[in-house]
């Protein structure tokens, strides 16, 4: 309660209209101007005015973004650090900690397996205002290279992972970019790490969101899922079973390791040795597309960690005991404060730079899909190949125009970065 009173006092001011003091002052111009001055001076009093209502409507604006922000940071902390005590110690009443205890037998027991499964998605969890105030904090932007068959099923393999995959969060499990509108009649699913359903509450907003866990038996259970709609071509064929169609999963392919390469300026794939996704979609049939987010691993610093240093140690230390790379990463703060006044213009915030998701064209798997029947290793390797070379296209045949790309109220250089960018490297 404390930090949400702080946060919101730093945030409050940006909401409020300024009163400007100008209109007097116009107004005394324009009695004692000659009559042929009189409309150029309306028009400039005009303009001025309009400025400074464009002025308040970014000011607000922005402290919408910046507040849904940190709202989402204090959900995230909330629901691993203060929901589990309160209802286990600090409940007001002995029953909602018996309720909450059952909850969570309930779910370990019983409802594990439901993240894996993609039910209980509510579609529209992802058409909520406070998605598009999240997406332009940045700004989120999706961009398309060619349509997708909704007669078919795909796999998004998703680059980079950045710190925390912020683009991927609100391309796939929002329509804050308009997933829905560039590509109709895919039902695609976004995949997380399973520890992320360890968590009460969380779980529940991750599932309604069409949010899974990334393992094998959720990529082919999600793939292999058959709608209740009806298609066209189905029509006369009711005695056959309906055939899956239209749905997509979402998988972050450099996972944790690449997490810890997640530098402004760089590029460096964990995808060498990662072949998985592919012998999914030999086994599936689906297609795969690569999809590289420009400006992923510029919304934050991380603190240097190189090859054999501690620091990278330690992360990999980490990641082997639970699965989770302990970035130590920075950003931007808040525009005043006790925390500005002490680290400066540094902070948890992400910075305000552009993520520009775009979308390669699909790799269409030529075999039939192997199903439980064992593959061949080359076909693994030949696809696997093909889909590193169609991501090394993707990204040099856009990173200069998007990597040029400049917001005005950056702190960023765009034009020092460019020149700072590394080429694509696979490790």
């Amino acid at each position: 309660m404390p930090l949400g009173i702080y946060f919101t006092s730093l945030v409050l001011p940006a909401f409020r209209t300024k009163k400007h003091a100008g209109g007097a002052r116009e107004t005394g111009i324009g009695v004692h101007a000659k009559e042929s001055s009189t409309t150029t001076t309306t028009a400039f009093a005009s303009r001025k005015e309009n400025a400074s209502k464009n002025e308040d409507v970014h000011r607000r604006e922005h402290a919408e973004q910046v507040g849904i922000v940190v709202a989402m940071y204090a959900f995230l902390i909330s629901a691993i650090f203060i929901f589990p005590p309160f209802f286990l110690f600090f409940a007001p009443f002995e029953w909602i900690k018996y309720l909450f205890l059952f909850y969570v037998a309930w779910y370990f027991v019983l409802d594990r397996d439901a993240c894996e499964k993609g039910t209980r998605f509510l579609s529209w969890t992802r058409r909520l205002p406070f998605w598009r105030l999240a997406a332009g904090y940045f700004p989120v932007r999706l961009h398309k290279s060619a349509d997708l068959d909704p007669s078919k099923n795909y796999i998004f393999g998703y680059h980079p992972h950045g710190v925390i995959s912020v683009g991927a969060l609100l391309t796939f499990a929002s329509e804050a970019t308009g997933f829905g509108v560039a590509f109709p009649g895919i039902d695609v699913r976004l995949l997380t790490l399973s520890v992320n359903f360890f968590f009460p509450f969380t779980r529940e907003v991750l599932m309604a969101l069409g949010i899974n866990s990334v393992t094998r038996s959720s990529v082919e259970k999600n793939l292999l899922r058959v709608s209740g709609k009806k298609n066209d071509d189905d029509e006369g064929n009711t005695n056959e079973e309906q055939q899956p169609r239209g749905n997509a999963v979402v998988i972050v392919v450099g996972g944790a390791n690449e997490a810890m390469d997640a530098h402004p300026g760089t590029a460096i794939l964990t995808l060498a040795k990662r072949k998985g996704f592919v012998r999914l979609a030999l086994k599936t049939g689906a297609s795969l597309v690569p999809v590289f987010a420009f400006g992923e691993n510029d919304i934050f610093d991380q603190v240097e960690n190189p090859e054999g240093g501690v620091l990278r140690a330690f992360q990999k230390r980490v990641k082997s005991l639970i699965g989770i790379t302990p970035p130590a990463f920075y950003g931007r703060s808040l525009s005043r404060g006790v925390l500005r006044r002490f680290f400066g213009k540094r902070g948890v915030l992400p910075k305000r730079q552009s993520i520009e998701v775009v979308f390669g064209k699909p790799l269409e798997i030529k075999e039939k899909p192997f199903g439980n029947d064992p593959i061949p290793e080359d076909v693994v390797n030949t696809y696997h190949r093909e889909y590193v070379d169609a991501l090394r296209n993707l990204y040099e045949s856009h990173r200069k125009s998007f990597h040029r790309m400049k917001r005005s109220d950056s702190f960023e250089d765009f034009a020092s970065r460019q020149k700072k960018m590394q080429p694509i490297r696979f490790k």
